[in-house]
């Protein structure tokens, strides 16, 4: 079976304010106007504009390069405004995320933000931060509670979205359609469901069948173990196309592709979001057909909205991010992470 990359989709990029996670509040903001008023909310926004203030991070692991990129840079941002930055890492354990929330509430943080690892399990956690006054801002993935209660805002993309331009693209490349392979990053995640929605509703089910799904866990490695399964299972004659909902997933993909003695991007088409270098690169080098970004650089915006909170200003319940697909007609390797 051979494929073509021949594809361009368009979307407006907004690389300074991309960000990852998924949207289940009852108000979406329109996404980077709000993020404009927010910037300009910090144009005061001297070195010290977080002088004398803690912000508590809780992250869900680091076990990969988007999530230390993303402590990372709020780490940096929070210093660079003389903020005081205090990080708990869950290791992918909701109880322990729950924990260390309420250690950072203990520890009397004046802001919280919080990248939950799953839609449940938080709230009561999250609920005792904001009745001790403490603001919390929920980045790159969304939780089962409202705005207000468990949260003050939410920092994400338009996860749906981001799926429906990679079956879009798959689409364009496939046009007589063809059977698929998804990995997705489990089932209690927003993350992960909503870009799989996206994905598959956007696909014609007339020409495409999904012949096999299964959990990578959001690890590279995991991935390819799940990928080497399913061609023993299914054979890689029989697959036409793989959509994995990480980039990272993406690249184990590949590999155990590879390993089959198939080529990525003629005999099987791989599809992924997040917007990595190595995805930009495989892309290039004609290995991955499209890759949706989901920036994890979202220290910039953090403070601000932090800013925005401590001047008094109202601020949206719920601000959506944009994002770009690439494919080998726009990409440029220089701006993966």
């Amino acid at each position: 079976m051979k494929k073509t990359l021949t594809i361009l989709m368009t979307a407006a990029m907004v690389l300074s304010l991309t960000a990852c996670g998924g949207q289940s509040t009852s108000e979406t903001a329109t996404g980077a106007a709000d993020a404009e008023n927010i910037a300009e909310t910090a144009e005061e926004g001297t070195e010290k504009v977080l002088d004398g203030l803690t912000v508590g991070f809780s992250q869900t692991d680091s076990m990969s390069a988007w999530r230390t990129t993303e402590t990372d840079d709020i780490k940096k941002f929070v210093e660079d405004a003389g903020g005081k930055f205090i990080v708990k890492d869950a290791g992918g354990d909701i109880a322990t995320q729950e924990s260390d929330i309420r250690d950072l509430v203990a520890a009397g943080v004046d802001y919280l933000v919080v990248a939950p690892l799953e839609d449940n399990g938080l709230q009561g956690a999250l609920e005792e931060a904001m009745e001790n006054n403490i603001p919390v801002i929920l980045v790159d993935r969304a939780i089962a509670g409202e705005a207000g209660t468990h949260y003050t805002t939410g920092i994400m993309s338009d996860f749906v979205w981001e799926g429906e331009q990679c079956a879009d693209a798959l689409a364009e490349a496939l046009p007589d359609g063809g059977k698929v392979v998804i990995i997705n990053g489990g089932y209690d995640s927003s993350t992960s469901t909503d870009r799989q929605d996206g994905f598959v509703n956007a696909l014609d089910s007339s020409k495409f069948e999904i012949v096999a799904e299964q959990d990578g866990e959001w690890l590279m490695d995991k991935a390819q173990a799940v990928m080497e399964n399913i061609l023993q299972a299914q054979g890689g004659e029989n697959i036409d196309a793989v959509f994995c909902v990480t980039d990272d997933m993406a690249q184990g993909a590949i590999s155990a592709i590879e390993a089959a003695g198939l080529t990525p991007g003629e005999d099987i088409l791989i599809l992924g979001i997040d917007g990595s270098r190595a995805a930009f690169e495989a892309i290039e080098a004609g290995k991955q057909l499209a890759s949706c970004t989901c920036s994890p650089y979202f220290g910039k915006i953090v403070v601000e909205t932090i800013v925005q909170i401590k001047n008094g200003e109202e601020i949206p319940s719920a601000i959506t991010n944009s994002d770009t697909l690439y494919t080998i007609d726009n990409v440029n390797v220089d701006l993966g992470f």
